[in-house]
């Protein structure tokens, strides 16, 4: 899901290899019908068709409760790479928008998020580049209704003294036809393994076998079609950008 963008972690492994723009236009107020919200946060961004990296987009977490009393789903603002709490600048966000799956509860990068820092994160699609010798081809990937990327979130203390939520989106080994354009693609979480996924009471490696192993499931959903490239540009906005345009 991305531009062709690849960066290397603290410990060498390449973390970015893939989704690297995605589409959130659907209003925050149909999300928390959606995905349950108890409560959302403020300051939730605008709808985006064209979200890259360090922006801010909506997440749904269920943090751990201190006492004995459910945990209470919420909707929150979040910027779009990984800040651990260890980290000494938010910089390392930069390298982080993506965890490989197969990997992260390895990755000191990761690995605290995957026991019990597990997110959702919101899309109404995201957007991939083939590329055929010199030639880049745009293309949506979707479903009929907003799907959910695994994520994992970390809390990080900025120099004011004020509280960053960060997050990142898992990756896998692409399958199907969308293994024809991209060896990578986010790892989607079906509406039936949500509440798992994101209960922090679970077994997070466990959780995330479980969402890896109907990846390729899931991924037989979903739809996809050229688009114009002017997605390559940040700037660019608008629900043209997702249009099928002809090929030829």
């Amino acid at each position: 899901m991305g531009a062709i963008l690849s960066h290397r972690g603290p410990d060498g492994e390449t973390i970015s290899d893939m989704c690297g723009r995605y589409v959130m236009a659907t209003p925050a107020s149909d999300l928390v019908a959606l995905f349950e919200i108890d409560e959302a946060g403020a300051d939730l961004p605008e709808p985006s068709w064209n979200i890259p990296p360090t922006s801010t987009v909506p997440i749904v977490v269920e943090p751990r409760p201190r006492d004995e009393t459910p945990p209470i789903r919420r909707l929150e603002a979040a910027r779009w790479g990984l800040v651990p709490a260890w980290a000494d600048d938010i910089s390392v966000g930069v390298r982080a928008f993506n965890a490989r799956g197969e990997s992260a509860a390895e990755k000191p990068m990761f690995r605290d998020g995957v026991r019990e820092r597990r997110a959702l994160v919101p899309a109404d699609g995201w957007f991939e580049w083939q590329r055929l010798g010199d030639a880049k081809t745009p293309y949506y990937v979707h479903g009929e209704a907003p799907i959910s990327f695994a994520g994992l979130y970390a809390w990080w203390k900025q120099p004011d003294g004020a509280w960053l939520l960060s997050t990142t989106i898992l990756t896998t080994a692409s399958t199907g036809e969308l293994a024809t354009i991209h060896e990578r693609m986010p790892l989607v979480v079906s509406p039936e393994m949500r509440d798992a996924w994101l209960d922090p009471t679970e077994d997070g490696e466990a959780a995330l076998e479980a969402v890896i192993a109907e990846a390729g499931e899931v991924a037989a959903g979903l739809t996809l079609h050229i688009v114009d490239g002017r997605v390559g540009n940040v700037r660019e906005q608008g629900p043209a950008l997702i249009a099928p345009i002809d090929a030829a």
